[in-house]
């Protein structure tokens, strides 16, 4: 495929979970700043095929795929996996081609993987083939569902069982390098507390 401005061939939005900590409420639906959240989420990513990996169900835009881990609740590695699944189900890839993948309630992400799919293209225009994964880093804290994978990276997953394994076990033995982005663009909601700075983070990012 050719590549965006942003430096991305696709896009992976990871949107299962529980909510457990919100009360059991589907944080895709949740309602922030007079949308949903999985609205303002995909509002900020590049315009590239992109997949949701939610239950069945789920309400996303007419060109957006749905897809989930099977068996659902196998877990965000797992969640990847499925989602690169469907991209490449509908669309012919390189090996060398960036997907986006980032999670549902960090609403600002898609500013994040701009920069880490450039980064990432350049490092392996420099060095072909040295770095197959770049994820975003804030402070000391990797952020193992907000990167850019290659797709050879994507085929590495799914060739290495991703079923109830950790994302971090798992990139790991692939290796993967991180580069510093504003703590803004992975703030996330987790719990009803985080609700006021995020919806506070969209009011100035329109």
């Amino acid at each position: 495929m050719t590549s965006s401005p942003q430096h991305l061939n696709g896009m992976i939005v990871l949107a299962g979970g529980t909510g457990k900590r919100l009360g059991g409420r589907s944080k895709p639906d949740l309602l922030i700043a007079g949308d949903r959240l999985i609205s303002w989420t995909l509002s900020f990513l590049a315009k590239v095929p992109t997949v949701v990996v939610a239950p069945e169900g789920l309400e996303v835009p007419e060109k957006v795929f749905l897809t989930m881990e099977e068996p659902p609740g196998s877990g965000p590695a797992a969640g990847i996996v499925a989602g690169w699944h469907r991209l490449a189900d509908s669309f012919v890839f390189s090996p060398s081609d960036i997907i986006g993948v980032c999670p549902v309630d960090a609403p600002l992400s898609g500013f994040a993987l701009r920069q880490l799919g450039r980064q990432l293209q350049e490092m392996n225009e420099e060095e072909p083939g040295k770095e197959k994964i770049l994820l975003g880093q804030v402070g000391e804290v990797t952020q193992y569902v907000l990167g850019a994978f290659t797709v050879r990276a994507l085929m590495e997953m799914a060739r290495s069982n991703p079923l109830n394994r950790s994302v971090r076990g798992l990139l790991g033995e692939i290796g993967f390098a991180t580069s510093e982005i504003s703590p803004n663009y992975a703030r996330d909601v987790d719990t009803p507390a985080d609700i006021a700075p995020v919806t506070e983070l969209l009011r100035i990012s329109r």
